[in-house]
């Protein structure tokens, strides 16, 4: 989802001791690949020259990652989104990219005839987005590079019309695509694409996005790099909806602020499904809980701006908030979570607060989360593994992953993990969820493997029924140009309430 910025329930567990395959090549099969960190300027006011970004194209905000296509090579940066699953680009004679101030050039712009291996597909891409941004074009093939790493035959979209000046890559499921979603034909996007060119052993990546200062990050395909995280990795299973896995979400249970003085732990609206959004620059959770930790923390929400403020000094103090997930404790720092930058009309001395209410059950765990966790997204095992970041990584201490269960390296599934969810009764009309409801339920199962299709009967942890509803107008976000594709079953992380 690309959600470009305005935007103890389950006790600790021990490890569960497992076979473990690690996967040490001279040379592993993985690709890795740097992200440039980019922020507004239109709506993000830096108060200084300290924030380690790159300020360009309004409108614009969070992780670009750097590709080709075509024979010979055209440059694009494009937008990593785990939200979504379609790789699109712009063209030169699209509305928006033909202005005068020639807005799409920094990103890049296909030209299919300046190709020699440009396939068309006949299929159309029509998708809105919540935020209400949206792209229109047609399916293609051509050659993708990567590095060093070429993809023959990749197939994208080559948008005539959209209202993004940069392109996005989407890396979620494949059943998530829009041709998938629309005509029921599955092709293989970018992680599927890696592995049927050998350039990687699994549908898996690893994601490290540095501190909030830092303008870089990597994304590390078919493998993980144990340098840049603390402690072992500890695999906890995807939410499904509908008995399938369309959204890279996983089940929150507990969130708590923590200073050297004082400790709350709070669970409202928990268990939660949240989606681990690279398109999302804030993070987004039900009103009630975030109230609570702007409360502890001294922040204040300004609805007209869909933004919240906090004193930029805070940065210096103590303050954490811990994450959850079934035991996993993801911890991030107050520092993290207060960005150096403003909006018109916030009192003088304040800074942009990371955390913000989520909107029409629209609940995802985006940068000011992700660059705290070093997050491993295993499609093929439906699972994500996670651990603490290390910001200061010494050498590269990089490992592969295979095939099979239990693929990702070094890593132990969470046992008694929120787990599984069903749920029935949405609608969709084109690509945006209208007038849906989603009753879903969540069961803890005696181990981490989910399981589609369950029919048990609904509880949580404590025997709880858990159900969730959501209605239309996701794409309500008033600040925000959300990426996360409303198409219908896999629009937002399912609210789980106790």
């Amino acid at each position: 989802m690309r959600n470009v910025f305005l935007l103890p329930l389950v006790p600790a567990v021990a490890p569960l001791v497992a076979a473990i395959t690690l996967h040490k090549r001279d040379v592993p099969t993985v690709v890795e690949l740097p992200l440039e960190r980019r922020q507004t300027a239109a709506v993000l006011s830096r108060r200084d020259s300290s924030v380690g970004v790159s300020i360009s194209n309004e409108g614009q905000t969070g992780y670009l990652l750097n590709l080709t296509l075509g024979t010979p090579a055209q440059t694009f940066s494009l937008g990593l989104d785990t939200g979504s699953s379609d790789l699109w680009v712009n063209v030169a004679n699209s509305s928006l990219c033909s202005a005068s101030d020639d807005p799409c050039k920094p990103f890049g712009l296909y030209n299919a005839s300046a190709s020699s291996d440009y396939k068309p597909v006949d299929a159309v891409f029509n998708a809105t987005y919540a935020g209400g941004d949206n792209a229109y074009g047609s399916y293609a093939t051509d050659t993708l590079g990567l590095g060093s790493t070429k993809i023959d035959d990749f197939q994208f979209i080559i948008a005539e019309s959209s209202t993004d000046t940069q392109g996005i890559a989407g890396i979620g499921y494949k059943i998530s695509t829009y041709e998938a979603e629309h005509e029921n034909k599955e092709y293989d996007n970018l992680p599927y694409a890696l592995v049927a060119s050998g350039a990687t052993k699994s549908a898996a990546y690893s994601l490290w996005l540095n501190d909030i200062r830092s303008g870089t990050g990597a994304i590390l395909f078919g493998g993980v790099n144990k340098a840049k995280y603390h402690g072992d990795l500890q695999t906890l299973p995807i939410v499904p909806v509908y008995n399938r896995y369309y959204s890279l979400a996983i089940a929150l249970t507990e969130v708590s602020v923590q200073s050297s003085s004082s400790s709350s732990s709070y669970s409202d609206n928990l268990p939660l499904a949240v989606s681990l959004d690279t398109g999302t620059s804030l993070t987004a959770l039900p009103e009630s809980l975030v109230n609570k930790i702007y409360k502890d923390l001294n922040v204040t929400y300004v609805e007209k701006a869909s933004a919240a403020y906090i004193e930029c000094d805070m940065t210096n103090k103590d303050y954490n908030v811990t994450y959850s997930f079934s035991g996993v404790e993801i911890t991030v720092g107050i520092s993290e979570l207060i960005l150096d930058a403003t909006e018109e009309g916030f009192p003088t001395g304040t800074c942009i607060f990371g955390l913000v209410p989520s909107q029409e059950g629209l609940n995802l765990l985006g940068d000011t989360f992700l660059r705290s966790a070093y997050v491993v997204y295993d499609l093929e095992n439906n699972e994500i593994s996670l651990a603490n970041t290390n910001f200061n990584p010494g050498d590269d201490d990089i490992l592969e992953i295979g095939t099979g269960t239990s693929a990702v390296p070094g890593a132990t599934l969470v046992p008694s993990a929120v787990s599984t969810a069903t749920g029935n009764g949405a609608t969709a009309t084109g690509s945006v969820a209208t007038g849906s409801t989603i009753t879903a339920t969540i069961t803890s199962t005696g181990d981490s493997t989910s399981t589609a299709g369950t029919t048990s009967a609904p509880t949580s942890g404590s025997g709880s029924d858990l159900t969730s509803s959501t209605s239309s107008g996701l794409a309500a976000m008033s600040t925000t140009n959300a990426k996360h594709l409303l198409s219908g079953l896999a629009g937002a992380g399912i609210l789980l309430m106790v």
